[in-house]
């Protein structure tokens, strides 16, 4: 299968006009001056998703003192419930504390957007270092690969609603989900917004694990309902798309102190996750895909648009 044109160099893509908003079109405020070296806000579908994808830009943006703060649109439960959820959460914020260099130790309150209230993880010693949880469900919603999943079914079946779990549960229809995210966009005045690649044209149905050009159907939906999220939100802000599961089909691009690195802080999300290290297993080394996405970071070019000097001001130098 041919798969649409990546650069492997930064780029910076124009924004995309509105596609026939139902809510007024507002721009995003000017940078927080709490976040001097910049702010960079990410959105990702799983939990580990910016483990695997994103870095080693996020970690980078973090060592650079940047304020970094993500998103996590599903609970990433799998259909196994909120006791998975927060395991996963929990590696998470270890792999995160990693990267900051400091103590796993976290604040958890209600970060209020609208009428809606999310799970937000504030890192102690570096505050700047934030985790925003949408929760919302993640089974597939039939035998796996080849159906549907909660949020793939709301971005794409008109009427669909969808249901986040508790301590905040709010039920959302796509339009709402839209205005959730670019409401978030408006209060963290981002410098920079990161987002999974929202290109792959692929039906949510006829995606298949591992197969050339594929990607996860959350992976693709949360990309975009972000796009028209930052159509309702438009602001001076840099937008970096990255590849996702096709980065295993292409050459490692992260040289050998970079890979290590980002092997380690997988790792260390790896820990808490049973899926991927289930009691009495060896979890020494990240295996299967796993084990290419680390030394792979690539970003998405959607088709028909040009490139531009990236001005993401948390990604680092060089090119992937």
């Amino acid at each position: 299968m041919t798969l649409a044109p990546f650069s492997a160099a930064r780029a910076t893509l124009p924004a995309e006009p509105p596609a026939a908003p139902k809510a007024t079109v507002q721009p995003a405020a000017p940078a927080r001056t709490d976040c001097p070296a910049g702010k960079v806000l990410s959105f990702v579908a799983h939990p580990d998703d910016d483990l695997l994808f994103m870095n080693p830009d996020q970690d980078d943006a973090i060592r650079a003192g940047r304020c970094v703060h993500t998103v996590y649109l599903t609970a990433g439960d799998r259909g196994e419930g909120l006791g998975y959820t927060l395991a996963r959460e929990r590696g998470i914020m270890a792999a995160y504390a990693d990267m900051a260099g400091t103590a796993d130790a976290w604040n958890t309150d209600g970060l209020t957007v609208g009428r809606h209230t999310l799970v937000r993880h504030t890192l102690r010693a570096h505050p700047r270092v934030r985790l925003i949880m949408l929760r919302l469900p993640d089974p597939w919603l039939g035998d796996g690969w080849g159906s549907l999943t909660p949020m793939s079914r709301v971005e794409s079946v008109p009427h669909a609603r969808v249901r986040s779990y508790a301590p905040h549960p709010s039920t959302y229809t796509r339009d709402e989900l839209v205005r959730l995210l670019a409401g978030l966009i408006r209060q963290e005045r981002p410098q920079a917004i990161r987002l999974m690649d929202p290109s792959i044209a692929i039906p949510y149905r006829s995606l298949c694990w591992r197969c050339a050009g594929h990607d996860h159907p959350d992976h693709i939906a949360g990309a975009r309902l972000v796009e028209d999220a930052m159509a309702l939100a438009p602001g001076d802000y840099a937008r970096t798309r990255y590849l996702n599961y096709p980065t295993q089909e292409r050459q490692a691009n992260l040289d050998a102190v970079q890979t290590a690195r980002k092997t380690m802080i997988f790792l260390r999300y790896m820990r808490d996750d049973t899926r991927l290290c289930p009691p009495g297993a060896d979890c020494s080394a990240p295996k299967g895909p796993e084990a290419l996405w680390v030394g792979r970071q690539y970003y998405a070019q959607p088709a028909g648009q040009a490139l531009q000097a990236q001005a993401d001001p948390g990604a680092s130098s060089g090119q992937r």
